[in-house]
């Protein structure tokens, strides 16, 4: 009998939140799956942006390989083969619950049956109900092997803490208290499932800059204010013919907080990562594509894994499907794709390591930089993607933060790798995207304003 697979995908998840030292969430949960799984420490998203990076998860290629590039959102390529479609022929019953904007752009449509995590203009949460729709629909499930995907937003920016986990011994941010409170509900799902027959695997869509740092015992905290939440909560429920006034009325206001977050910050003695990690957000117009918001946690744990490990070889979230595929023991899918099986890794043996493409997050306004870029284990290089000069080039060996640019004093490392981001741009040619219609896109835009990117 194949194994069932539970596939846990927690937004914004940052890999140095879930493992390390600067850690300081309650999480035994995640722990547990941590000290009985395989962990991978190098994990990779492609893109800083939920609906482009789960295509890559689903499909295995990289996001400008399925019609999902940075110049905007668009639907997920339809002759593009998914693993959702290839579990079904090879007889998993398939179940989702992720939000609308997902749906809208074309990534449920091959599963059974999907729960849609919207309600009054605004998204589900663990604790408004979700968690219980989840938990019973888990224990519930009859009809073996299931496939189960499950996304969980709680921790998507602006992060709003239930009261029962406000108190500092859950997290000295207000990300990390959010991230105690979701380890609950993965232990509720937890107690659902018999890990001797099923798969858990859990990762993160991509990561987040969390605007909070402790330098020198004290602590510097710029996350959303509490009433920053509420105008957030209460933006959501304004009907759309409002929505002009409301977005100027944002725009004035988010003006005005950034303005007073770089005052705070330029009276620090600041290092360029901090600078950075207190200053931007996702959708910022220079958010870039630096590690805070691409390295995610990923880890696999139940049958068939017999022996807890860590690797830290870099891969890519384009692996994890393939990986699926061999620990099940099914056919592999029958399409080029551009993610490797870390089976072999999981196994004790060797595999090389693949750069990966990388590219900011679907542009969604004018002043939104374009980028494309390569990264390895040891470099990563990106540039505009219409303006080869204006590129950046990080030594991650001896500069992990990314804070010293060294691209002028590495022209032939520039070189290689602007080389390979050229192969991987050539095939963007051969993967048009499949154009939203008028209605798609105002969908699209009405999910995304109630994510806060508009």
């Amino acid at each position: 009998m194949k194994p069932n697979i539970l596939f846990l995908v927690v937004d914004s998840l940052r890999s140095d939140k879930f493992y390390g030292e600067s850690k300081t969430s309650i999480t035994p949960n995640l722990d547990s799956l941590l000290e009985n799984g395989v962990y991978f420490s190098q994990a990779i998203s492609s893109v800083p942006s939920t609906s482009p990076s789960m295509g890559s998860i689903f499909t295995g290629l990289f996001p400008i390989k399925i019609g999902m590039g940075p110049e905007s959102y668009e639907k997920l390529n339809p002759n593009v083969s998914t693993f959702i479609e290839h579990f079904k022929k090879n007889g998993y019953s398939t179940f989702a619950t992720t939000s609308e904007i997902n749906s809208f752009l074309g990534l449920t449509e091959d599963f059974d049956l999907t729960l849609q995590q919207t309600s009054h203009n605004n998204y589900f949460s663990l604790f408004s109900g979700l968690g219980e729709k989840i938990t019973e629909k888990l224990r519930t499930m009859k009809k073996e092997p299931w496939f189960f995907y499950i996304h969980i937003n709680d921790l998507h920016q602006p992060v709003i803490v239930p009261e029962k986990y406000s108190e500092e011994k859950f997290g000295i941010t207000d990300y990390e208290k959010m991230l105690s409170a979701i380890d609950f509900w993965i232990g509720k799902f937890f107690e659902q499932i018999d890990f001797s027959k099923t798969l858990v695997v859990l990762t993160a869509d991509h990561g987040e800059y969390v605007r909070s740092l402790q330098i020198d015992g004290k602590m510097i905290n710029l996350e959303s204010s509490s009433s920053e939440k509420t105008l957030w909560k209460l933006g959501n429920k304004i009907p759309n013919f409002l929505y002009g006034p409301k977005r100027k009325l944002s725009s004035i206001l988010q003006k005005t907080r950034d303005k007073n977050r770089q005052k705070k910050i330029e009276e620090l003695d600041l290092s360029e990562y901090e600078k950075r990690v207190l200053s931007m957000s996702r959708m910022s117009s220079g958010s870039h594509v630096f590690d805070d918001v691409l390295k995610v946690p990923l880890v696999f744990k139940g049958f068939p894994i017999k022996n807890p490990k860590l690797i830290s070889q870099q891969v890519g979230l384009l692996d994890i499907f393939p990986t699926i595929t061999d620990l099940i023991e099914i056919p592999k899918i029958n399409a080029k794709i551009d993610g490797n099986s870390l089976y072999p890794l999981i196994q004790n043996e060797k595999i090389d390591e693949k750069p990966l493409f990388i590219q900011s997050m679907p542009s969604i306004s004018d002043d939104n930089l374009i980028l494309v870029g390569i990264r390895t284990n040891s470099f990563k290089y990106f540039r505009e993607k219409n303006n080869k000069k204006k590129n950046k080039l990080f030594d991650l060996a001896n500069d992990p933060l990314e804070e010293k640019d060294i691209s002028s004093q590495k022209p032939e490392i520039v070189l290689k790798m602007e080389k390979i981001l050229q192969e991987y741009l050539i095939t963007e040619n051969n993967f048009s995207p499949d154009s939203l219609q008028n209605d798609e896109r105002k969908k699209v835009e009405d999910e995304l304003k109630k994510l806060g990117y508009l």
